[in-house]
């Protein structure tokens, strides 16, 4: 059974002065990598902050009902690792792994699915969910990154009402808990570069091995 996590108390949630290690400043220069739809339905950019929701992500600031939140989009990405080094435990993997995660199929045309990689071009400040103690000094636990996604936005929406300054929260992937997932929210949208390191679709030829490499050790069926 799934750890349960209580409902945020944002009067509880600690001074961060307490504790610098709460937390973590991501210096400028550091490449993150996320996959986004460029076509489809509702395509977006890849420097895009989505306004609307909260959907079924899991660290949503949107208030309820859904709806447009011009002040609090979100932006997810993957922070690259320099320790890591193999293709099928990269920041695209995680990225990969994450977005097809619900059918754990990569249909690498339908919606034009775009890997974009990019470097902050100033420090990004991001609440530490999983390598600090913030979480259990606040009342919570780790089903923060990896329980109940509905939870979990509540807990994102009261970290964005008592620190409104911070750029997100950074937190372990719930599907490779090596990665460290961001949730860049709107006090992060200067500290995007003008224009990414990369930008390549999921269709393209490059991409065919690492994709199969990363599918094939992890379960996941590729579709054109």
């Amino acid at each position: 059974m799934s750890e349960f996590l209580p409902p945020p108390d944002a009067a509880a949630f600690p001074d961060l002065a307490r504790d610098a290690g709460w937390v973590r400043e991501v210096p400028p220069g550091t490449a993150l990598a996320r996959i986004f739809r460029a076509g489809g339905p509702h395509p977006a950019a890849w420097h895009s902050f989505r306004t609307y929701g909260p959907l079924d992500a899991r660290f949503d600031p949107h208030p309820e009902p859904p709806g447009e939140a011009p002040g609090d989009g979100v932006l997810y990405a993957v922070l690259e690792q320099a320790d890591v080094v193999q293709d099928t435990a990269s920041a695209f993997a995680a990225c990969m792994l994450e977005v097809f995660q619900a059918t754990r199929i990569v249909r690498r045309t339908s919606g034009a699915p775009t890997l974009a990689v990019f470097e902050s071009i100033r420090a990004l400040r991001l609440l530490d969910l999983s390598d600090s103690d913030w979480v259990a000094v606040a009342g919570g636990n780790g089903a923060i990154s990896s329980g109940d996604r509905m939870a979990s936005r509540a807990w994102a929406r009261a970290i964005r009402t008592r620190y409104p300054s911070l750029d997100g929260v950074i937190s372990a992937s719930s599907v490779v808990p090596s990665a460290r997932v961001v949730a860049l929210w709107g006090p992060a949208m200067d500290a995007l570069p003008q224009h990414p390191l990369a930008q390549l679709r999921l269709d393209r030829d490059e991409l065919t091995g690492a994709i199969n490499r990363i599918a094939e050790r992890y379960g996941y069926v590729v579709l054109p």
